[in-house]
């Protein structure tokens, strides 16, 4: 995998819990976080909206796209549907890079 520093890319997660899971969304955000191998992951954190009790995000940090969307694969076949049943909607995922003047 390529560790070129304009490859790295954020990742902006959105999550909305349906009314009355929120805690099981917060759980199931933070439980995916730390207990799976993220390969090419550098950094995440997790924030919750302190205005609305159900949503919460992930800013994380990737050596790359293809790593991201590596892990992401291997969510989908390891029970990720199940973690979303207490969502309103499916996670938003937003892939974000630096702008000029950013590094």
């Amino acid at each position: 995998m390529s560790t070129d520093p304009d490859d790295a890319i954020t990742l902006l997660i959105e999550i909305h819990a349906n009314e009355g899971q929120e805690h099981e969304a917060r759980d199931a955000l933070l439980h995916a976080i730390a207990t799976s191998a993220k390969p090419g992951m550098i950094s995440s954190r997790q924030f919750a909206d302190p205005h609305d009790p159900g949503a919460f995000f992930a800013i994380q940090e990737w050596e790359n796209e293809e790593a991201f969307q590596a892990h992401m694969e291997d969510a989908a076949k390891s029970g990720m549907s199940e973690a979303i049943k207490v969502l309103r909607t499916a996670p938003r995922t937003t892939v974000l890079r630096g702008i000029a003047g950013d590094r």
